[in-house]
């Protein structure tokens, strides 16, 4: 393997069949760290890259308990645990079901990752011939491309997904997919919350293969506080009918306080691309800023990860009919989980870095979008020759989400922690 990467073999992936005690392999580690009886045999598709010399992501068996899932978890902050039951019966039958009956529930937090694919608009009109004393887009700049306005540059990547929106609306795509006997074909990715009901949230966690994975279950050896869980079920589904990776969101991190959330992969197969944060680094120094691996979840599977501590994205790979994974957030320290209430805002995410004092976007490049409000908010509006425009109000790197203040004049509010939004 290192001889391979030597001579400029920057990206590969072969598969071992080994034979191992946990964690699983350490790539670039001579030894390995043993759980006694934890004997995991198996087939491991390992991808590697250049960066992924010092990762590991530890893997524990089905009937690991309370103490030595918590083991891992405290240091790594992430684990996957494999050999759950690999059938379900809660397919996108079962969301239609949903849908049919609670539609506004659905609606209330639906989003789309990746939007199933659109009959072709018509072509736009030509562009008006540029008046002397117009200017450029700030959007343009910014982005690095020389839109302007009115044109529909796929090197715009805010307005290009501003045209996208404006031309199928979430409630129209969950019609779709969920409205129909038949999903569309294609590529889509989307998700939704299960929540605010919790008599309907209990039957469908009851068609699970678990309501509360077994290693966090209460009354268990070693629990200094009993584990809570929320009341709300992250409903993720997606299919890739082509043979190239259906990507999600940009690498993020989330904004929560909860302990982390563990993710059951019910159907097809979703890889998760993860980076320690600089907080996580510090808290344990075996990580490194620089590391990245990817963790390929399959049916069974429950990945528990704290998503503010790693950056992450996911991808749904190629010919994959149906991809559906189901999330809850875990309360570790005992603490009472709040009633749910999530909601998906109509908005964007940086797909680049904004330095402080940048103009994102101008009145005229998105006239109709509306930006969520937060006490966090990042971007600020400002009044330039009569228009509207918003500037960062401090770096934003990409992945955040762009946001205004609740009021647009209280820009300087002091931080307070929030809720993340799916």
């Amino acid at each position: 393997l290192k001889l391979l990467l030597r001579v400029g073999l920057f990206s590969f992936t072969f598969h071992v069949s080994v034979c191992v005690q946990l964690p699983l392999l350490a790539i670039g580690e001579k030894d390995l760290t043993c759980y006694p009886n934890r004997l995991v045999q198996e087939k491991v598709i390992l991808e590697v890259s250049s960066k992924q010399m010092s990762t590991r992501i530890k893997v524990l068996k089905a009937d690991a308990d309370y103490q030595q899932f918590m083991q891992v978890y405290e240091k790594d902050q992430v684990v996957l645990v494999r050999g759950f039951q690999e059938s379900s019966p809660v397919k996108l039958a079962a969301l239609r079901g949903i849908y049919a009956k609670h539609k506004s529930l659905v609606l209330r937090s639906f989003f789309v990752e990746q939007p199933p694919p659109t009959p072709a608009p018509p072509p736009a009109p030509a562009a008006s011939a540029r008046k002397p004393n117009q200017k450029k887009s700030f959007i343009g700049k910014n982005f690095g491309c020389n839109c302007e306005e009115g044109s529909a540059s796929a090197r715009c990547p805010l307005k290009h997904e501003a045209q996208r929106q404006q031309q199928e609306s979430p409630p129209q795509i969950a019609e779709r997919i969920l409205g129909s006997a038949r999903a569309p074909e294609g590529t889509w990715y989307t998700s939704f919350v299960l929540q605010r009901n919790r008599a309907l949230f209990n039957r469908f966690m009851k068609q699970l293969p678990f309501v509360v994975p077994p290693f966090l279950e209460k009354g268990q050896d070693g629990q200094e506080f009993e584990p809570k869980h929320s009341e709300a079920a992250w409903i993720f589904f997606g299919r890739n009918d082509s043979s190239k990776p259906l990507g999600g969101r940009a690498d993020h991190t989330d904004d929560i306080e909860h302990s982390g959330t563990w993710h059951i992969q019910l159907h097809g197969t979703k890889v998760w691309t993860l980076h320690p944060t600089v907080e996580l680094c510090r808290q344990n120094r075996s990580w490194k800023a620089k590391d990245e691996v990817q963790v390929r979840c399959k049916p069974g599977d429950v990945l528990c990860i704290n998503t503010r501590l790693w950056w992450h994205r996911t991808h749904i790979p190629g010919k994959t009919e149906l991809c559906m994974s189901v999330a809850r957030d875990m309360y570790l320290d005992g603490t009472e989980p709040e009633t749910p209430d999530f909601t998906n805002v109509r908005g964007h995410y940086a797909t680049k870095v904004f330095q402080k004092d940048a103009v994102v976007f101008t009145e005229d490049d998105a006239p109709d979008l509306e930006l969520p409000r937060s006490r966090n908010s990042n971007c600020g509006l400002r009044d330039m020759c009569g228009q509207l425009i918003v500037i960062a109000k401090r770096r934003i790197t990409p992945g955040e989400w762009f946001s205004i203040s609740e009021s647009e004049y209280e820009d300087d509010e002091p931080r307070q922690k929030r809720s993340r939004k799916s």
